[in-house]
């Protein structure tokens, strides 16, 4: 995915400072607008451009010269205040529309970039920053998940690095009597490997509360 403004740390709200985040999903949604549009200025042009066009055309059957002249008139005014009052605000609303669209589709492209980016964190170091969602934004069920796991991932991290550590004080205590040459007695080593497997036991295990 592509970048996005980093969220802060604690309880402050990320500001967002880019309109597109995700542009294969955020120009995905924008399919149906502009599929409407088009049937849309389609629909206008064979309802009311092209009959128009066919009637002018028309008008030079007309036998009377002053009559096709007052008629011509009329049917050229009237095509170009169509022409150059209904096209132009059909494109304005179709750049709000699309504008608007993509403010919308940011509230679920942001939230599942940083869904996808704490998962990421997690995965390669462990840990992630504290993640914000906006109150604009879809999935917010999602936070209080990401913050529990993250906090989990941190006391999995800090007890980990403890059983690391009493693991290699007891292999340190054997590679000291062994450097002294020091034959150790079979009780001795059933001893310290028990006590390592002690404390390998004690390694956390993930459990996350599921809201049902």
């Amino acid at each position: 995915m592509s970048s996005h403004a980093n969220p802060q740390l604690g309880g402050r709200r990320a500001v967002r400072r880019r309109l597109i985040v995700d542009p294969g999903l955020q120009l995905r949604a924008q399919i149906p607008l502009l599929v409407f549009a088009g049937v849309y200025a389609l629909l206008l042009a064979l309802l009311v451009f092209i009959p128009l066009h066919r009637d002018l055309a028309d008008v030079a059957a007309e036998p009377d010269l002053r009559v096709r002249t007052i008629l011509q008139h009329t049917l050229s005014s009237q095509l170009s205040f169509l022409h150059f009052h209904v096209w132009p605000l059909l494109g304005m609303a179709g750049v709000i529309g699309v504008y608007v669209g993509l403010r919308w589709s940011l509230r679920v492209a942001g939230p599942l970039y940083r869904l996808h980016r704490t998962l990421v964190e997690l995965a390669t170091e462990g840990e992630t920053r504290t993640v914000r969602f906006r109150r604009t934004d879809e999935f917010r069920v999602f936070e209080e998940d990401l913050i529990q796991l993250n906090q989990k991932m941190k006391m999995v991290a800090a007890r980990n690095r403890d059983i690391l550590f009493a693991v290699q004080a007891h292999l340190k205590k054997l590679a000291k009597r062994l450097a002294a040459d020091e034959i150790i007695p079979r009780a001795d080593l059933e001893e310290a490997v028990y006590a390592m497997l002690a404390q390998l036991e004690k390694a956390p295990e993930i459990r996350l509360s599921v809201r049902r």
